[in-house]
């Protein structure tokens, strides 16, 4: 349509085209955007790769321990932190909190791995601190335990004199009842199937004689009764 010599159609088809070219342009650039942000996350995630156990303090003696990952990032992070470009390295777990003067020194072995070991400030749960090396307080408890050769050697004391100490009855009685029952068992079925065995044989002679004429029909129907009757 055109108007004072001015095509308002072909200024509408014009603009239509742009606008849905930058609709186009646009959906591709929030997809490109969603994609880069997917892939700096899955990478800063593969970069937690030392275990690490979190010590909380509840209070009379007691702990609680919680199992997360940690990582070395450096001090200066841009793109929602998704990269670090510089600055001092930085041990960061999961979470996104940083462990205080973290080192090498503080690695101890979780699980077969090198991980580290860190304790949470029991009023501030930011702030982490590993914890170098362990005491043990109550090693009397382990003391009270004998080694493992007095224990065996204990064992077989034991068992000697018990042994020492049992009638001929205890020591044997189970292989004689054992014996007895696979006996019983063996004649049992020797007779079972013996049985069986003749059976099947009386059947077969009265089915050839039925078949071949030799009885009739009253006397075979009275060998049965006679038959069954033998067996009651």
């Amino acid at each position: 349509m055109a108007w004072g010599g001015v095509n308002f159609a072909g200024i509408g088809n014009a603009a239509l085209g742009w606008a849905t070219s930058l609709l186009f342009w646009g959906i591709i650039a929030i997809i490109i955007f969603v994609v880069a942000i997917g892939i700096l996350k899955i990478r800063k995630w593969k970069r937690f790769t030392f275990p690490c156990v979190e010590v909380t303090g509840l209070g009379q003696g007691k702990i609680m321990l919680t199992s997360t990952k940690a990582g070395w990032f450096k001090s200066k992070k841009i793109f929602f932190g998704l990269i670090d470009y510089s600055g001092e390295q930085e041990l960061i777990t999961k979470d996104n909190r940083k462990i205080q003067s973290a080192s090498s020194v503080d690695y101890h072995d979780i699980n077969g791995k090198r991980g580290i070991i860190v304790k949470r400030k029991d009023d501030d749960p930011e702030i982490l601190v590993p914890l170098t090396s362990f005491k043990i307080v109550n090693p009397q408890l382990l003391a009270k335990i004998a080694p493992a050769d007095y224990r065996d050697a204990s064992v077989n004391i034991l068992e000697k004199y018990e042994k020492e100490t049992m009638t001929w009855w205890q020591q044997n009685g189970g292989m004689i009842v054992l014996a007895g029952v696979i006996i019983f068992a063996l004649i049992a079925l020797i007779i079972v199937f013996n049985f069986a065995k003749g059976e099947s044989a009386a059947w077969r002679d009265f089915a050839k004689a039925a078949g071949s004429g030799a009885i009739s029909s009253s006397g075979a129907a009275a060998s049965i009764m006679l038959w069954i009757r033998k067996k009651k």
